[in-house]
């Protein structure tokens, strides 16, 4: 699952080196609509929203591993990821069988930011670990790339060497 802008951003670079001779299908979340959460945990009834958000969630729920890949934006993770995280508040309240379905799912996290990221960028490492802990999921991987400009995270051969270290991971489980 991609949360990048661009076509092939440095994050959606290093996911592909993770997959590299995986059979996967991809989510480009700037290519579907995912609106803001409206918070009705305490509503005897949640709305449905008219977006795409339903059906992304059902095909993470047939999934055993989810790679995530993000660019980091203002020391976080983009707005569309978040959207996505947010609304999971909706599928505990409305999904009976969603929080079981989740559980025991597979995370890789793939992250890319200009600075200092290895460092910076831990803090969304430990928010995953937080919110695949509060789901019963288990963060079994991440990967932090450093690039400034479209392309340039093939010059962090560090970050190329996780990502494939991580793919023979992936390998061996499947």
């Amino acid at each position: 699952m991609s949360a990048s802008t661009h076509v092939l951003s440095n994050s959606t670079i290093l996911a592909k080196a993770v997959l590299s001779g995986l059979n996967y299908q991809e989510i480009k979340l700037n290519n579907v609509k995912i609106f803001d959460v409206k918070d009705f945990r305490f509503s005897p009834s949640w709305p449905r929203q008219k977006d795409d958000y339903y059906q992304i969630v059902e095909r993470l729920k047939d999934t055993d591993i989810i790679v995530l890949s993000t660019p980091i934006y203002w020391y976080g993770i983009t707005a569309t990821l978040k959207r996505l995280i947010e609304r999971l508040s909706e599928s505990l309240k409305t999904d009976t069988d969603f929080r079981q379905a989740v559980q025991g799912k597979q995370i890789v996290l793939i992250i890319v930011g200009g600075d200092n990221p290895v460092v910076k960028g831990q803090i969304i490492i430990d928010q995953f670990n937080y919110i695949c802990e509060f789901l019963g999921m288990k963060l079994i991987a991440s990967v932090i790339g450093e690039a400034n400009r479209p392309g340039t995270i093939c010059e962090d051969l560090n970050a190329l060497t996780e990502a494939r270290n991580v793919n023979r991971i992936l390998k061996r489980q499947l």
